[in-house]
């Protein structure tokens, strides 16, 4: 601040109020943080009173004289040679309030500008991890590799240089869309990705039946969240087995029932959800259970959690009617144990003794605490209970969190894999529950740019051979490998979808057919570019009986190099609808699915844009409405074998509630005022709608939420 004269000093003393500010003073004044105290003139006889130093040095304060203010030394101390110290004026609460104003306003527009740019590298560094380094050595590469070992596999396509994604927001960040019904400043409305959200779309609200919505409104917008949290938990009692065996029925177990379902559990669940290591499970984790008696400590868990799981994979064989793995046969032989999975709930008796462990181990953070809750998560997704699969996973973020933040990793070693393996499983699990029930994430994907997709490095130790165990007896561990990558790569993809194409306008502007191009485009990519192993044919999957199609396809040129240098999956013609063994059955499908799925939600803000404003519709708007409502038929997961091989169905939970938005908007298209619009509707719809229908009437006797979405969906059919 720059110092006054003493004349300027005084005739500012002079100077009366301005009569239009009522008396006071004017507002620059009070803002300025140099001025002293203004005083009401007492009288004409008063003197003017002398300036005052605002901030006087110390000298001058002791010597009581008037401190010119210059700096960095006062006159006075100039010239007496002295050292000038200034004490600063403590700050105002004006000062302050005007400080924190400014700096919150600035951390704003730093936000703003840096949010598109995050993104884009948000995703270049995932794409990047997509492509490992092609110069590692062949004996450690990972399944995106191409089969001379040196050309990095992409199954996840780049941006194109003209995309960029509209949306811009934190990944962590899912809000329930439909409380936002503002428009942003160009126009766009945040449109929900969850397919409970259908019900509350405005065009979808015209067409549905009026007691659909009113049942809807009487329960609320977050009826599956309570449902599911109030709902009975599960039953605590262990049953024996045999009953005879008293409490110390775990420690007289059979081991060749021991090892049959641990068996049956890779086989079916461990191939497409890798939470576990077939080597160093039965190399060290089992050996510890069982000498230990089953005692209190997180082997125990993890091996009564693997035999819980196992029950599901024996019922799984028992219901395709396939051999149990380490049989002879073609067909399913019981074996003498089979009475320890007849259960109301099957493996609930191994999953309580777990349960009764882990309290005493809930404060441990490391890898198999991890891989515990991460088979918890598993069990109870299979059941199916979301809100318990959902806790589940949290826990397992936190314990992800804790090993990878503040700590060195090296993920070129067998436990940095390992750390990264769980860390993949728990975000896309995880991914799957927060965006469809808008539950509170884990921030997890904040660590996708530290922690690289999984080498699938094989444990080793004295006198180990890794191939001995391998997932399956029909194909070798890299075939399930590759299809656990082109999941993460899928994943990356639906969230550029989610991020960049799920607006609305008035106007009809949005979706924009740019980006909607660029999507389609990635997808493609993504597909053709999937190891030859799992390649599959686009043709559309038929809910009929179909000539065979290969399951997995020749490589005549090269065979695919795995992480663990195993021999590639041998080529066979397969019936689709009995495939080669279980876990073939489901990575298959679920491969196949994902993609029919991203085709589907690609074409969701379309649908969106035709049931609310079908007049602006353009032609290139219905292609991408009819492409999005056949690609929402005929999921592969519920055709073929999967009729009646019910008990390894993964995410029953996430395919109820596609289901339920499914049947919705086939209700919406068909009932539309629109003739063009109706037109739009597939060859076997109807069909499909009870298909779905079936799906969920098997799951509501295990789900009071998919029970309820039943109740909800009859209302659109109140003559049956």
């Amino acid at each position: 601040m720059s110092k006054r004269s003493l004349e300027e000093s005084r005739a500012g003393a002079h100077m009366s109020p301005d009569p239009d500010n009522n008396g006071l003073l004017p507002i620059q004044d009070l803002l300025s943080p140099g001025e002293e105290e203004h005083g009401q003139s007492s009288g004409p006889s008063k003197k003017p009173r002398n300036f005052i130093a605002t901030v006087a040095c110390e000298t001058c304060r002791l010597k009581k004289t008037r401190c010119d203010e210059s700096r960095p030394r006062c006159g006075l101390c100039k010239s007496l040679g002295l050292e000038c110290v200034y004490n600063e004026r403590k700050s105002s609460k004006r000062d302050q309030s005007l400080t924190m104003i400014m700096s919150t306003l600035h951390r704003l527009e730093t936000k703003l500008e840096d949010i598109p740019t995050s993104i884009l590298s948000d995703l270049q560094s995932l794409r990047s991890q997509i492509r490992p380094p092609a110069q590692e050595p062949q004996t450690q590469l990972s399944p995106a590799f191409g089969g001379d070992g040196t050309q990095p596999l992409s199954m996840l396509p780049p941006m194109g240089d003209n995309f960029t994604p509209v949306a811009a927001g934190d990944g962590d960040d899912f809000e329930f869309e439909e409380n936002q019904p503002k428009s942003d400043s160009a126009g766009r409305v945040s449109i929900s990705f969850s397919q409970h959200g259908v019900i509350v779309w405005p065009g979808a609200r015209q067409i549905l039946p009026k007691q659909l919505l009113a049942a809807y409104e009487m329960l609320g917008k977050n009826y599956v969240i309570e449902l599911e949290s109030t709902r009975p938990p599960l039953p605590m009692f262990a049953s024996p087995y045999p009953l005879q065996a008293g409490d110390h029925w775990l420690e007289v177990l059979p081991l060749a029932m021991i090892r049959g379902l641990a068996d049956a559990f890779f086989s079916v669940f461990n191939p497409s959800t890798p939470i576990m290591d077939k080597g160093f499970f039965f190399s060290f984790t089992l050996g510890s259970a069982i000498e230990s008696g089953f005692g209190f400590n997180l082997e125990s868990c993890i091996v009564l959690n693997v035999l819980a799981l196992g029950c599901l994979a024996v019922m799984a064989y028992q219901e395709g009617n396939y051999p149990l793995p380490g049989t002879q046969g073609h067909r399913f032989e019981p074996p003498e144990w089979i009475n320890v999975v007849y259960e109301e709930q099957p493996g609930l008796r191994f999953f309580n003794e777990a349960r009764r462990r882990i309290g005493f181990l809930m404060c441990d953070n490391d890898i198999q605490s991890c891989q515990f809750y991460l088979l918890s998560s598993v069990y109870y997704s299979q059941i199916p209970r979301p809100m318990d699969s959902w806790t589940m996973i949290s826990r397992a973020a936190t314990c992800c969190l804790s090993m990878l933040t503040n700590h060195n990793v090296n993920f070129d070693e067998w436990e940095g894999d390992m750390k990264s393996r769980v860390y993949w499983n728990c975000l896309m699990n995880e991914t799957i529950l927060v965006q469809e029930l808008h539950l509170p994430s884990s921030g997890l994907s904040r660590l996708e740019e530290q922690v690289p997709i999984p080498k699938f490095i094989g444990f080793e130790t004295t006198g180990y051979a890794s191939t001995r165990f391998n997932s399956s007896g029909v194909v070798d561990d890299s075939y399930f490998q590759y299809h656990f990558l082109a999941q993460v790569a899928h994943r990356i993809i639906l969230t550029r979808i989610r991020h960049s194409l799920y607006f609305y306008s008035d106007s009809g502007t949005f979706p924009l057919p740019a980006i909607n191009t660029e999507l389609h485009h990635q997808l493609e990519q993504w597909r053709t570019n999937l190891p030859t192993t799992i390649q599959f044919n686009n043709a559309p999957y038929s809910s009929h009986p179909t000539p065979a199609t290969p399951s997995i396809h020749p490589s005549p040129s090269a065979s695919i190099a795995s992480p663990v240098h195993l021999s590639s999956p041998r080529p066979r013609q397969t019936d689709p609808n009995h495939p080669l063994s279980p876990a073939i059955a489901v990575t298959d499908a679920m491969l196949k699915g994902r993609h029919m799925i991203a085709r589907f939600h690609i074409g969701r803000p379309y649908l969106y844009k035709a049931l609310r404003i079908p007049h602006l519709l353009t032609d290139e708007d219905f292609v991408q409405v009819r492409s999005g409502l056949q690609n929402a038929m005929d999921w592969p997961i519920t055709q073929g074998i999967f009729r009646k091989m019910k008990s390894c169905i993964p995410i029953k939970f996430a395919f109820c509630s596609q289901f339920f938005g499914q049947i919705l908007l086939f209700y919406c298209i068909a009932n539309s005022p629109s003739a063009r619009l109706r037109e739009t509707l597939p060859d076997g719809w109807e069909r499909w709608n009870e298909e779905m229908l079936g799906f969920l009437e098997d799951c509501a006797a295990h789900s009071p939420a998919v029970s309820q979405d039943l109740e909800l969906l009859r209302y659109l059919w109140p003559e049956n």
